[in-house]
C-alpha cells in the first residue's frame, strides 16, 4: 500500500511562509513570471487556464490545481522561487501522466493513493492531534450549529468505523487507493451521511472511477 507522506496543499504551503513574516500571501497574479509579459497578459493567461480575474477563487481539486499549473507552464510561465507543483503533489494523476509521458489508465488511477480525505490521515504520536479533528462527515441535514457539533461527530465517527475508516482515526500510516476510498465513501453516503467538504469525495475528484454515479 502507498505510504502516507507529507500532505500539504500549495495554498497552505505559501500561506505558512507569509504567516511567519506577518504579511498576507500574494495572489497568483504576482507570482507567475514570463519574460516581457505584463500583468494584464498574465491575467489573460490565468483566465484561459481556469482562473478568471476578477472572479471567485475556483473550487479546484488537487488534480485540477495541477492542471492549472501545467496550463500556465505550457504558456511559458514559471512560478516564483522555482516552485513546481508536482514536487509536492507527485501522485496526482496529471503529475503521473507528465512523468510517464502518456495519460494514466483507469487501472492506474484507481490504484493511486487518495489524499483528499483527511479521515484517512495518520496521527503522529505525541503530536497532540485528536481523532475528532479528522471527522469529515455529518448526518445529511444535521444542524450546523456549534452546539450540535459533539453529537454530530460522535454519530459520524461510529459510522466511519463501520464503513472502513481506520479505527481509531489516524492509526494507520498509509493511504487507501482511490478505488478503496471511493468504496468507503459510498458506504457513508448510503448510510445517509454527507461530507463536510465535497472536495474530499473521490467522485468529485475523479468521476470516472468505478462505482461513481454520474
Amino acid at each position: 500500500m502507498p505510504r502516507l507522506s507529507v500532505l500539504i496543499s500549495l495554498p497552505a504551503l505559501i500561506a505558512s511562509v507569509f504567516l511567519l513574516t506577518g504579511c498576507p500571501p500574494p495572489p497568483d497574479l504576482t507570482q507567475w513570471q514570463r519574460p516581457h509579459t505584463s500583468i494584464d497578459e498574465t491575467r489573460v493567461a490565468m483566465g484561459q487556464c481556469g482562473v478568471p480575474l476578477p472572479g471567485p477563487e475556483p473550487d479546484f481539486t488537487d488534480n485540477e490545481t495541477v492542471l492549472y499549473y501545467q496550463c500556465m507552464e505550457g504558456k511559458g510561465f514559471t512560478y516564483k522561487h522555482d516552485f513546481h507543483i508536482c514536487d509536492v503533489n507527485k501522485n496526482a494523476p496529471a503529475c503521473v501522466a507528465k512523468q510517464q509521458g502518456y495519460p494514466v489508465s483507469q487501472k492506474q488511477l484507481e490504484a493511486l493513493p487518495f489524499v483528499a480525505d483527511g479521515g484517512f490521515y495518520s496521527i503522529k504520536p505525541g503530536s497532540g492531534v485528536d481523532e475528532s479533528q479528522f471527522i469529515r462527515w455529518r448526518k445529511a441535514g444535521a444542524s450546523l450549529h456549534f452546539s450540535h457539533a459533539v453529537e454530530n461527530d460522535k454519530l459520524a465517527l461510529q459510522t466511519m468505523y463501520e464503513c472502513g475508516y481506520p479505527n481509531p482515526l489516524g492509526s494507520v500510516s498509509y493511504l487507501p487507493t482511490v478505488l478503496k476510498a471511493a468504496q468507503v465513501q459510498q458506504c457513508m453516503l448510503d448510510k445517509g451521511f454527507e461530507p463536510k467538504d465535497k472536495l474530499i469525495l473521490v467522485c468529485r475528484n475523479y468521476p470516472q472511477v468505478t462505482g461513481c454515479r454520474t
